[in-house]
This record gives C-alpha cells, sequence and structure tokens, in this order.
C-alpha cells in the first residue's frame, strides 16, 4: 500500500487554498427545519457557499469549527490514496452571532477524514491510513506542516473505517477503527501490532505508547466520549447481526465485542462477549457526545446525544446505572421529516448549544437506505439553544489573561461554570508541572462539604495525571478516600500510571466498593501488576490483589460487566499458582474465573486434568465454561462423553444447555468419539426428539471435509425408522452434504405415496439430478402442490423439486401453462426447470407464459436473459418486450412508488398482523417478529422505530433497490462451473453457507469458488404489492409501522 509523505510543506498549496478563503456576510433562513423539544429552538448556521458535504467536526480553544469534509464523491480506497479530494474546513464565526461567516480550507488532499480534535496548537485527524497531526504555524488558517504519528489501517471507501481523534480526560488521544485491519512497525521495520479487527486505540499526543482499549468484530465503532468519571461511551454499527444491532456502548478496557468470530479469537476473552448498552436497530448511527454543560439543564448534564443517519434524528440517552455498567433511557430530541436529511456529528459549543451536522445526499457506498448518490443535495450545520436559558458571557474564557493567571486562580476555574474554561485551567496547571502538585493535592484530599467540591476534585485529579509524576501519583491516591465520582477517577489515572503504591488502597475497593468503583479499581490493579509493566510487585502484594479480585467474584459474578473486569485484571496479573488455588476454591463463581483466567493468560498452562474435575458440578455457568475450554483443545472432548451422554438422556433440555451442548458438538464435530457420541445418540429411544434435532443440526452445520461413516449409518437408520420431522432434517442433511449412498432410500420416500407430501417433496429435491426421468404421476403430484390453497413456502418447496427434475419438453410446455401458480417467491425457482432445455417450442411456450404470468415482475432481467441465451434467436426475439419490461427504470420506479404513498394512510394494525403471518404474504417465512418466523430476513420486531413509512413501501415495492447490511445478496460461481445466488448465511475459515432464493442454505468450499460478488437482485421477491389488495397494503403497512 501506498502512504503519503509523513510531512508536506507546500507553499504553492497554501496559497491555492488561500484563495479558497471565503468570507460571507450572511444567508437566507432555511425553511423546514427539523423539530427539537418545546423549549429549545433550532436554525441552520450555514449554507452551501460555507460548506458542502461536511461529516465531522470539533472546535479549536478560539472558537473555530473544523470540519472534516468530504468531496462528494463515492470513491473507494484505491482511487482515494491515488486522488485524495476530501479536506478539513475551517469555519468562523466573525460577528458573533452564532452563525458562521468565513470558510477557509485549512487541510486540503485528504483521503476521507473522520474527525477532528484540537489539542495543544495542532488539529488531529484520522484519515485513512493514517492518523495526522496538522499544524498551522503561521496562524494563517492554512496548515503548513502534516505530520503522520500512527500508520497505518487498512480501509475500503465506506466510512467503516478510522475515526478520531478524541481527547481523553487523563491526556491521551483516542480514536476508533472499523474492521478493516491495522499493521504498526517500528523504525528498523518490525512489526509490533498487527490485526483485522476492530479496536479501541489510544496514545500520547506524539502518538507513542500505543495501547489498545479493547476490540472485537463489529463493523464501524464510530465516536467516542467520557463521563465525568472518565468511563468510555461510542457509538457502534453492526455490534450484531441477526438482527442487526447498532447501539451505545460502554467500552470496557480489555472488553472484547461481538460479532466476527475470526476477529474475535485475536483477543484473551473474559468470558461472553460483552453487549451494548442501547440497542436502537438496523438504523446507522455517526457521531455522539457526552453533555458538559449545565445550559440545557441539570437533567442534561452527562445525558449522551447520538446522531442517527437512517432515520434523520439526534436521539437522547439519559445514563442511568445499573450495577458496574449503565442502561439508558431514550427519547427522541431532533426529528426531520427531510428524507434526504442525514446527520452525521453532534457537537457542543462552548456556550452549551448544540451543532448538528447533515451531510448531505452524497454518500452511498456503505449507505444502507439508497443505491443513489445525491450529490446535488448539500448538507448543513443547525445550531440548538435552549430558549429560556441566559447566554453564557465568554464562553471560550478568551478575555482571561491566561499567561497572568495565579495558580490559585486557576484552581478555582477547575469549577467554573464554562466547561472550556475548566479544560484550559487543566492544561495550563499541567504545564506548571509539579510546582502545582501541593495545591492540587490539596484539593483532592479537601473534606466533603468544603469548599472544593466533585467536579473541582476530578478536575484536579486529571490534572494530576497529566503531570504524572511521583508526587503527583501521591496526591491522587487522596482520591481513593473522597466520594464514588472522585474516588473511580482516581483509580482510573493510578492505573494508567502504573503506580505500585496503590495496591492496597485500590485492593481494598475491590473488596469492599460498588461495583462502579470495584470495576474501576480491578482494572487498575490489572494495570499495574501487569506482567512486564510495572516495577518490582511483591509476592505479598500481589496475594493481596488476587485475593481481593476473588472475593468479589463471589458476590459479583451475576454483573457481566463487574466480572469482565476482574477476570480480565487476573488475566493480566499472570500468577499462575496463586490461580491454581482459585480452582479449589469454594465458590463456583471464583473456580469459573480462575479457569479462565488460567486458560488466557500467558502462563496458565492450563492441561485437561485440571479442567475435567470441574464438569463435576451442579453450578450451569461453571460448567458451561468448563465445556467451552475442552471444546477449544483437540484431543480432550473424550473427558466429556459420560456428561453429554446424561444431557442426550434427558427428556427435555433447557434453552441454555442446548446452546451449550450444540457449540460443543460443532466445535469438536471432528473428534471421532464425539462423532461416535452423536451417531449413538441419534439411534437410541433413550435421545429425546428435541436432542435429536440438535444432534442433526451439528451433522447439518459441520464443515468436515470426510463426512464420516458412523453418520452415514445413523442417517440411514433414521430415514428408515423415525418420524416424518427426523426424516426431513435427514433429507436436507443428504442435500447440503452430498450423500449418494442414501439416494436409493431417498427414491423409495419420494416416489412413496403414503409418505407425508412435505417429505416426499423434500426427497424429490434431494435425488431429482440422480433420475433420468420424471414420470407423470410424479410430475402431476408437483404440480398440484403450486395451487393457491398451499402456503407460499409449501408452494417454494414444489418449485424448488420441479426445478431439480429432468422433465420432458411435453412437461415444460404443459409447466408454461401454470406459471401464473407459484407465485413471486417460487416463480424464480421454478424458471431453473428451463435451463436443461433449448427447444425452440419449450422457449416460446416459457415466455408466452410469462408474459401472462403477473408474478414474473419479480424476475430478474439478467438471469431470464442467461437462461434464454441458449434457446434459438425466434426466442430470445419473442422476449425482448419482457426482458425490456423488467429493467431498471428510475424515472418509472419513482413514480410507481409516488402511485403507492396514498396506502401509508388508513391501515389497520391487527388486520396487517393477520397478513403478516398469514399465507397470501407469507411475510413471517423469512422475517421474523417477537422471534415468531424466519431468519433469512432481518428481523422486523422494531422495524417501525429504524424505517419510515415510505422505507417499507420502498423494500415492499423495489426490494432490490436498497438492502439491509448482512443481508446482500451474492453471485458465487464455482470451479465446477455451478452458479449459486443468495445471502451469506454463515461462514467459516473453509467454508462459505448461502441462502438461496429457494430458502434451502448452500454449503460451499472456499477453495472451490471460482467468482463471488455482489448481486444486484434481492432475494426478496418484487410483486407483492400487485398480488395484494391496497386495502392489503394498507394494513400491513400500519403493522409494520406500529412495530416499535
Amino acid at each position: 500500500m501506498n502512504h503519503q509523505s509523513p510531512r508536506i510543506s507546500s507553499l504553492g498549496c497554501s496559497i491555492i487554498c488561500l484563495l479558497l478563503c471565503i468570507s460571507h456576510v450572511g444567508f437566507a433562513q432555511a425553511e423546514n427545519l427539523p423539530r427539537v423539544p418545546k423549549g429549545f429552538s433550532i436554525e441552520r448556521v450555514t449554507d452551501s457557499d460555507l460548506t458542502k458535504y461536511p461529516m465531522m467536526a470539533g472546535f479549536d480553544d478560539r472558537g473555530r469549527l473544523f470540519i472534516a469534509e468530504s468531496s462528494g464523491e463515492n470513491t473507494r480506497a484505491p482511487q482515494l490514496m491515488k486522488e485524495p479530494k476530501s479536506f478539513i474546513r475551517m469555519l468562523e464565526d466573525q460577528d458573533g452571532d452564532g452563525r458562521f461567516d468565513k470558510s477557509t480550507i485549512f487541510a486540503d488532499k485528504m483521503t476521507l477524514p473522520m474527525g477532528a480534535l484540537w489539542h495543544d496548537g495542532s488539529l488531529y485527524v484520522a484519515s485513512p491510513p493514517n492518523i495526522w497531526r496538522l499544524t498551522d504555524h503561521d496562524d494563517d488558517g492554512v496548515a503548513d506542516e502534516r505530520k503522520i504519528i500512527v500508520d497505518h489501517f487498512g480501509f475500503s471507501g465506506n466510512a467503516a473505517s478510522i475515526h478520531g481523534c478524541f481527547r481523553g480526560p487523563e491526556g491521551r488521544l483516542y480514536w476508533s477503527d472499523g474492521r478493516h485491519g491495522h499493521e504498526f512497525k517500528d523504525k528498523s521495520g518490525k512489526v509490533t501490532s498487527k490485526g483485522l479487527a476492530a479496536r479501541i486505540f489510544s496514545c500520547k499526543p506524539d502518538g507513542s505508547d500505543i495501547e489498545v482499549f479493547c476490540g472485537g468484530g463489529m463493523d464501524n465503532p464510530v465516536e467516542i466520549d467520557f463521563t465525568p468519571e472518565g468511563e468510555m461511551i461510542g457509538s457502534v454499527n453492526i455490534l450484531m447481526t441477526r438482527p442487526r444491532v447498532d447501539c451505545l456502548v460502554h467500552w470496557m478496557e480489555g472488553g472484547v465485542y461481538p460479532h466476527f468470530e475470526d476477529c474475535v479469537a485475536e483477543f484473551k476473552r473474559t468470558g461472553d462477549l460483552l453487549g451494548p448498552i442501547t440497542r436502537f436497530g438496523h438504523v446507522a448511527v455517526s457521531g455522539m457526545l457526552c453533555y458538559r454543560s449545565s445550559q440545557f439543564g441539570s437533567g442534561y448534564q452527562g445525558n449522551i446525544f447520538t446522531t442517527i443517519f437512517n432515520t434523520h434524528k439526534v436521539i437522547r440517552s439519559q445514563l442511568v446505572r445499573n450495577g458496574a455498567t449503565f442502561e439508558t433511557k431514550e427519547e427522541d430530541f431532533l426529528v426531520s421529516e427531510n428524507p434526504d436529511f442525514h446527520p452525521t456529528d453532534v457537537i457542543e459549543d462552548a456556550d452549551g448549544s448544540l451543532l448538528v451536522i447533515d451531510t448531505g445526499g452524497w454518500f452511498r457506498i456503505g449507505c444502507p437506505q439508497s443505491q443513489i448518490s445525491k450529490p446535488e443535495i448539500h448538507g448543513a450545520i443547525y445550531r440548538i439553544r435552549k430558549t429560556d436559558t441566559p447566554t453564557l458571557s465568554d464562553p471560550y474564557g478568551l478575555a482571561l489573561d491566561w499567561k497572568g493567571l495565579s495558580p490559585n486562580r486557576l484552581i478555582q476555574l477547575l469549577n467554573d461554570s464554562r466547561p472550556v474554561v475548566q479544560q484550559k485551567a487543566i492544561h495550563e496547571l499541567a504545564k506548571a508541572g509539579d510546582l502545582a502538585v501541593p495545591l492540587l493535592g490539596k484539593v483532592v484530599a479537601a473534606p466533603s462539604g468544603s469548599f472544593y467540591n466533585d467536579t473541582s476534585k476530578r478536575n484536579a485529579v486529571w490534572t494530576l495525571s497529566r503531570i504524572a509524576s511521583k508526587k503527583a501519583r501521591t496526591a491522587i491516591q487522596g482520591g481513593l478516600n473522597s466520594s464514588e465520582t472522585v474516588q473511580m477517577t482516581a483509580a482510573r489515572c493510578l492505573g494508567t500510571l502504573r503506580d505500585t503504591n496503590s495496591i492496597a488502597q485500590l485492593s481494598r475497593i475491590v473488596k469492599e466498593g460498588k461495583p462502579p468503583a470495584q470495576r474501576t479499581a480491578a482494572t487498575a490493579l490489572g494495570r499495574i501488576c501487569e506482567t512486564g509493566r510495572s516495577g518490582s510487585i511483591s509476592e505479598r502484594e500481589l496475594q493481596t490483589v488476587v485475593e481481593a479480585l476473588f472475593h468479589a467474584m463471589k458476590t459479583g459474578a451475576s454483573d457481566r460487566t463487574l466480572e469482565h473486569a476482574l477476570i480480565f485484571a487476573m488475566i493480566r496479573i499472570d500468577q499462575r499458582d496463586l490461580m491454581l488455588a482459585g480452582l479449589n476454591d469454594s465458590s463456583p463463581a471464583v473456580r469459573r474465573a480462575a479457569l479462565v483466567a488460567l486458560d488466557q493468560m500467558d502462563s496458565g498452562n492450563l492441561t485437561r486434568e485440571l479442567v475435567t474435575p470441574l464438569l463435576d458440578t451442579d453450578d450451569p455457568a461453571l460448567q458451561k465454561e468448563a465445556l467451552t475450554i475442552i471444546g477449544e483443545h483437540d484431543g480432550w472432548a473424550g473427558e466429556t462423553l459420560t456428561l453429554l451422554k446424561t444431557w442426550l438422556n434427558e427428556e427435555s433440555l433447557s434453552e441454555e444447555r442446548a446452546a451449550v451442548l450444540r457449540g460443543f458438538l460443532i466445535a469438536q464435530s471432528s473428534d471421532p468419539n464425539v462423532q461416535a457420541l452423536i451417531a449413538q445418540a441419534l439411534t437410541s429411544d433413550k435421545t429425546s426428539q428435541s436432542a435429536k434435532n440438535i444432534l442433526l443440526e451439528v451433522i447439518q452445520r459441520s464443515s468436515l471435509k470426510e463426512f464420516p461413516v458412523v453418520w452415514r449409518t445413523a442417517l440411514e437408520q433414521t430415514l428408515k425408522k423415525s418420524n416424518p420431522e427426523l426424516q426431513i432434517l435427514v433429507v436436507r442433511i443428504a442435500q447440503t452434504h452430498d450423500l449418494p449412498d442414501l439416494n436409493e432410500l431417498l427414491k423409495l420416500l419420494a416416489l412413496d405415496k403414503k409418505q407425508p407430501a412435505n417429505l416426499r417433496i423434500e426427497s424429490l429435491s434431494a435425488i431429482g439430478s440422480e433420475l433420468k426421468e420424471v414420470d407423470q404421476e410424479t410430475f402431476d403430484f408437483l404440480m398440484s402442490r403450486m395451487n393457491e390453497e398451499y402456503p407460499p413456502l409449501n408452494r417454494l418447496s414444489a418449485a424448488r423439486a420441479l426445478a431439480g427434475l429432468p422433465h420432458s419438453e411435453d412437461q415444460l410446455i404443459q409447466l408454461s401453462k401454470e406459471l401464473d401458480a407459484p407465485g413471486p417467491l417460487a416463480l424464480p425457482v421454478l424458471l431453473r426447470a428451463y435451463s436443461k432445455s433449448n427447444d425452440s417450442q419449450v422457449g416460446h411456450a416459457l415466455i408466452k407464459g410469462l408474459n401472462r404470468s403477473s408474478a414474473a415482475t419479480n424476475l430478474s432481467a439478467d438471469e431470464l436473459a442467461g437462461l434464454l441465451k441458449k434457446y434459438p434467436e425466434s426466442v430470445q426475439k419473442a422476449a425482448t418486450p419482457l426482458l425490456k419490461k423488467l429493467g431498471v427504470d428510475l424515472a418509472q420506479q419513482k413514480a410507481h412508488l409516488e402511485s403507492l404513498k396514498p396506502l401509508l394512510t388508513e391501515g389497520r394494525f391487527e388486520e396487517g398482523k393477520k397478513i403478516f403471518f398469514g399465507k397470501k404474504a407469507a411475510c413471517s417465512g423469512c422475517h421474523a417478529v417477537e422471534n415468531l418466523g424466519g431468519k433469512v430476513g432481518p428481523d422486523l420486531t422494531r422495524i417501525g422505530a429504524i424505517r419510515t413509512g415510505t422505507d417499507l413501501l420502498e423494500a415492499i415495492a423495489l426490494p432490490s433497490a436498497s438492502f439491509a447490511r448482512g443481508y446482500r445478496s451474492y453471485l458465487v460461481v464455482t470451479d465446477a462451473g455451478k452458479i449459486y445466488t443468495g445471502v451469506i448465511s454463515r461462514e467459516s475459515t473453509d467454508t462459505v453457507y448461502l441462502r438461496t432464493a429457494d430458502l434451502s442454505e448452500v454449503r460451499i468450499a472456499r477453495d472451490e469458488i471460482e467468482v463471488m460478488k455482489e448481486s444486484p437482485t434481492s432475494i426478496m421477491p418484487k410483486g407483492l404489492e400487485q398480488r395484494l389488495t391496497p386495502q392489503e397494503i394498507r394494513d400491513l403497512l400500519a403493522y409494520l409501522q406500529h412495530r416499535k
């Protein structure tokens, strides 16, 4: 990968930038402003002459706004590196009226800048593949020095890359990195850090001392901010999938988060993956902040404001303590009815007002709502104020003589009503170094109820943390005896500074404190006692720490956040002998914590002999953890067989136990002993139906290259003796894993009229390619199942079977006369039946049938054209009007949507629910609501909260116009020439599983894939609005909009 020069200083560039400087006096007030709560006002404070495509922004200490701005083009990474067109813009409000009136390009030729942080005279910007420090030495408004301080990060150009920077209260720089990988090298070229996972990083302002704060498999962590105690909250896109979760996260140091397993494997785990504190659904979150000012009222201080790209909102979240973490209460704060209003950042100005950035309509790459870029729709910036609050005087403290202020005066300013002034006071006191320590120490140690409140004390601690001397560390220790909020701040700072003299006090807090303080103190102890990072620590001190951690586990194990901090500290401390003692503790929670720590720490040396005795317990959490660890070690599974046999013989399995069993068996499916256990249990009369379902799912999901013989035998017996429910599962396994040994049995089932219809149909699907011809009776049976009296999914199964059979020319012509019966879901599948013919009569019959079928609108023009290439030219010519009709006409699409908009009103919720779960629409075949329904498409439980009525209408009428993230269709071509289209349902290192339009799951080995690319066609059927009556569409839309 090519990299930009670490330092650029060009007089020519500076002159060009200066020529781009715009002085602007005023502009017309925008109409149709977004709505804000009663008691607040909103105004537009920029126009298109000042900024066109703003994305993220930040103020400097003079009130100038620096904007990371796009060029308005959607460009992939290689082109961005070759020709960077985005830039950093600087806006100024010269007359102080709250509206910006001057614009200057501060730094041009950036790839895709995603943040702007002013710190100590420079602007820090995350613009992939680097973290930059931009400095304007001559104060002309144009950066004349550009320096890369961290290099480098992967990116694709879809904005799911690095974001930042963000200043931690202790003075470090933070940034987030999407799931595109990083690689750091030292001066000699040696790789010092490398990975593919998403992460939150930090470093010193000069780029040194890079640390990973946390990470995982999430797609796109966006922005972060800090609570008064220094706790990190951040916005994340796609933390989880199926259903997709965009959310707020309380980031934990050392935390590991969902959802890609390959990424999760890069980190040391402490148990289950950590989760969000707020679930917004599929909304595309962007910038956020923690509000500091008192201008909105005390009820707003510490609130989180988050921009929501898809639903055109800013949401207010109130943080409420919940154990060691938070829960939140949400309400809309800003709402726009404009579908092209896309908020991407929210910034707090020094006067307490909020700026909201609307990026406009340009963004398309990675946008979950639209496939169309609208660069003609420019963005803007809006300011929100509280109407009944007096204006804050000199919010930036520019009238203060900072160089002449005495230390005592600076101490007073630590509690100033202006947050920016507080930060400036911290900065000035930190520059004084040890000379300021006595005064700061006095503030920290002041008793409750004194002149110095918690704000003063916290800010004094943050200042001492930046000074970082031995005297400063000693002064910080005084905060450990203060209120909980100061105690947490002091603990965080002592951990950051790795202060070994605070071990005893922090251990006391771990044992006696409340969960938030326990968590913070445990994290600090982990950093302080981390092997190889701190000075000499005695064995007695280490024992004291571990005893405190074990003690807290006995009461805090039910709090996953606290549990994480305790176990992560144990992993960092890395003391094997102390952890071995924990394996014998009377508390199962302590035994589990010690087990996880031994498994994850560098010197754990965990053996099978240490783990297997822990299976003998009534504690499900300990049992689950022991099984999980055994499942991750080859050759250990034999020790678990007795326990697993007991579980499989139980009449019913709890959901938790079933999940553990399923995960363990899949992980250990290559072990011959486990294979034998599965085969034995599958054929045993003692094994319950639910357990057999799990066993068959394990076989279905296994990715073994050689299918075990014992499984073949067990499946054969199951086909012969079991009930139809299990037989159908075996048939599907035969389809997925290509088991020709079962073909004769499948053929008997397929042709046996006494068997249930669905079993016969599934069996015909499995053996279709093995048959030489189809007797008329079988053909008529399948045709009869295409009747509208059967649910759409049943018709789909029949279509799938018909499509795979070797039909005669007469049968294909007969089939052509019935192409209206399958419906929009099944017709594209049924069309495959014609891929094996090139007969002219068949081709013409097909075209006539499609022209008569109302479901033909669901066909892909490209796929139909590809199918007809085998047929004579006369057939292709006859198909020309149909292919033209199936083509995409954007103007026609827009007009069609406009004609349907009246259906967004007067719908009946209860009737819509019946339609959703009914046969005619069959929505629940692919989509779930409240865990009822299929999982092929996105979960729609909260769809009304994350999609507008117009969005829902478009999804029904034009399903291929946009795709939900994680549900895009892919076209896969194998080395053998087979072509599959579908949604990737899951992946492993050597296998891709594709959910196709007929709802079957296809297993494709990665080394057999020749081509894999995105498909422009959704597997969701088109034409639903034509099959339902207008009132049925109204009712269905009402039901979906009601789901909030």
